[in-house]
């Protein structure tokens, strides 16, 4: 992609929104960037990049008028009337995983849905390395897609992105060698404006895919299992499912490909639950779509942990289970999440739900122990349960897990898997995970 001599705005300064400065820098644009909050490193940001036309602060209706190109950082609102304006005005708007795919010379395995990508996009990268593969992960997790890039020397065998929804947004012709869309519940309506938006958003992942690729699809998932009618028609599609009939499936407590037999016995996996079996399902038809061996994919399974914060075994006290959920970050995931622990539960909900209908959570809290309610839609959540089972309202996450253990019995389970995001008490969900694991691990006087 030619940006050389071209004025190119970057809207909005955060971790990706940086990368996406760095690359345009290298590859001669002249650059402005902006961002609608006032960042501490400001005179930072000047002092390093001088050649740089920067703002903070609100964004007036014509800041972008002079562009060429607006890269544009996921966590930015599309509603900001200056990138409304800029639309109007006919001018190209990009993300950075559009952009990498425009640069981007190897092929790439592409991972999105509402909940367990970011454990797929590990397992197909760990796949990729026991099979000998140069292989770079990042995107929505970990590193950035654009600092994946090598600077000099050769690219990498293969790259494997998980790519979340804000990202996809603003994608135009984004093709990857295979993707897989795991499963759609509602999430970030508040951003997206709803759930057509959303879900319109996601099924960029596939849009500009064609011959030779392979797209994987959840057949258990009624949104995705619907999706063939709108992909490419020579695009391969492929469905994993729980039952038989599928591309990958489980049968007789194994994990099978309908084209080579089985993989290996569910209890060969250290990953436990049914969300993970579907994890295990749609890497494996994405490593066997970049020609990753069976070898590769079944070493693989049988050694990966599981990624933190999703549904972590923390401890036992006095008979009952501790598991950290904090990734549960929207009604669909902690729905899973319900399903895949044996009752009676006492669980800990709540913080920002986004926007997103919590009232699906009612069917699965019927017949539990209690709820634990925080946050800043806690009080939302506990009126919706409060017919339904026992409910605590608490102030922080010690609290939440002091009145967890005294409602828990022996042989009950206790799972953080707040079906909110945790912006509004946390820095993140890892540091509301850690919260909860310290406080559990206070129960005893130990500390964690």
């Amino acid at each position: 992609m030619d940006l050389n001599g071209k004025k190119v705005c970057i809207a909005g300064l955060g971790k990706t929104g940086r990368t996406l400065l760095h690359t345009a820098l290298r590859l001669g644009a002249v650059c402005r960037a902006a961002d609608t909050r006032r960042l501490p490193d400001a005179d930072d940001l000047r002092h390093r990049y001088p050649q740089v036309s920067f703002h903070f602060g609100e964004m007036p209706d014509d800041l972008f008028e002079a562009a060429d190109l607006i890269l544009l950082s996921p966590g930015l609102a599309p509603a900001l009337p200056a990138l409304r304006q800029a639309a109007r005005a006919g001018t190209e708007m990009i993300g950075d995983i559009e952009l990498f795919g425009r640069l981007a010379q190897a092929p790439i395995v592409a991972i999105t849905g509402s909940n367990g990508k970011s454990t797929v996009t590990t397992l197909v990268g760990a796949m990729a390395q026991a099979a000998g593969l140069r292989v770079a992960v990042g995107g929505n997790l970990g590193t950035p897609a654009l600092d994946l890039l090598p600077s000099t020397g050769p690219e990498p065998d293969l790259y494997v992105l998980e790519v979340s929804s804000f990202q996809l947004a603003a994608c135009q012709c984004f093709r990857p060698r295979a993707a897989a869309f795991l499963n759609l519940s509602p999430d970030h309506l508040d951003w997206h404006g709803g759930y057509v938006a959303y879900a319109a958003a996601k099924t960029r992942i596939f849009r500009a895919m064609g011959a030779g690729d392979t797209l994987v699809l959840n057949a258990d998932d009624a949104f995705t299992a619907a999706l063939p009618a709108q992909v490419p028609a020579d695009v391969l599609v492929q469905f994993f499912g729980r039952e038989g009939g599928s591309d990958a499936y489980v049968a007789e407590q194994r994990i099978c490909l309908r084209a080579s037999g089985p993989l290996l016995a569910l209890d060969e996996m250290p990953l436990r639950g049914g969300h993970h079996q579907e994890n295990a399902l749609a890497a494996a038809l994405l490593a066997r779509a970049v020609g990753i061996p069976r070898a590769a994919i079944q070493e693989v399974l049988r050694t990966f942990p599981g990624l933190p914060h999703r549904l972590a075994r923390v401890a036992e006290i006095d008979g009952v289970g501790y598991y950290d959920d904090s990734k549960g970050t929207n009604p669909g995931a902690t729905l899973k999440a319900i399903s895949s622990l044996p009752g009676p539960l006492v669980l800990i909900l709540g913080g920002d739900a986004k926007g997103a209908d919590l009232t699906p959570l009612r069917a699965v809290c019927q017949g539990q122990r209690a709820a634990v309610v925080l946050g800043k839609d806690g009080p939302r959540i506990g009126a919706l349960l409060a017919d339904v089972l026992p409910v605590q309202s608490v102030e922080t996450m010690a609290a939440a897990v002091q009145a967890a253990a005294r409602m828990a019995r022996r042989g009950d389970q206790v799972l953080l898997s707040p079906a909110c995001a945790s912006t509004d008490m946390f820095t993140d969900y890892q540091d509301r995970g850690r919260q909860f694991a310290a406080a559990v691990g206070m129960l005893t006087g130990r500390g964690t």
